[in-house]
């Protein structure tokens, strides 16, 4: 009843934040940019402010699996469904789940706002956010083969020597047999593609126009 009854003015605060110029917010270790990014971070000034960012990025969790759940997701993404529906739908479920009134809200100004298709990009969005908070790099390796432990280890040694003292590496390994061999890196803003079938394509354009 309390979430309930704090919800206008809530709503309030998270529509005048998200119209608010950026010099104006809590400003985010990173931008992020989209509507998703916009959304993401008048939640990240929000639950800045509140102290409350590690409490709302794991509340986001809990609200991609509820929308994981066919019969609501079936009711909150149909844009045939009126938005006033919606709105009490998702509200219901979040407070059934005992969330907290500001990710509550949040969601509130999304159903409002008929932004609920965007909500997973507006969640991945808001963890980038986050990730650069906590000062993580993300680092992706693509594999043609899974790496074997003793690789991976020194993989990320060498990636580590790249980061600031303040930095921590978060590693994503993915694999795909169609690079045949070698490995595409991904660091940060940087990205180097040294698989075997770039290098293939390298070579093979050489030849033809030398012919």
């Amino acid at each position: 009843m309390a979430a309930a009854a704090g919800l206008p003015g809530k709503l309030r605060f998270f529509s005048t934040s998200l119209a608010r110029p950026a010099s104006q917010l809590v400003k985010p270790p990173i931008l992020v940019y989209g509507l998703e990014g916009r959304y993401a971070t008048a939640l990240y000034s929000a639950a800045s402010k509140q102290k409350k960012l590690d409490q709302v990025e794991k509340e986001l969790s809990q609200v991609l699996t509820l929308l994981k759940d066919p019969k609501l997701s079936s009711l909150v993404m149909n844009p045939h469904i009126k938005s006033v529906i919606k709105q009490k739908t998702i509200n219901d479920a979040l407070v059934k789940d005992k969330l907290s009134p500001i990710t509550i809200n949040f969601m509130k100004v999304l159903a409002e706002n008929g932004r609920l298709r965007q909500t997973p990009d507006v969640i991945s969005a808001f963890g980038k956010i986050m990730s650069a908070h906590r000062g993580e790099v993300l680092c992706s390796i693509t594999t043609a083969n899974p790496l074997d432990q003793a690789s991976l280890t020194e993989l990320k040694t060498a990636l580590s020597g790249f980061l600031a003292k303040e930095e921590v590496l978060k590693l994503e390994t993915k694999t795909d047999p169609s690079i045949l061999g070698g490995m595409i890196v991904s660091i940060g803003d940087k990205y180097a593609d040294m698989s075997t079938k770039s290098k293939i394509q390298k070579l093979t354009k050489i030849m033809r126009e030398t012919v």
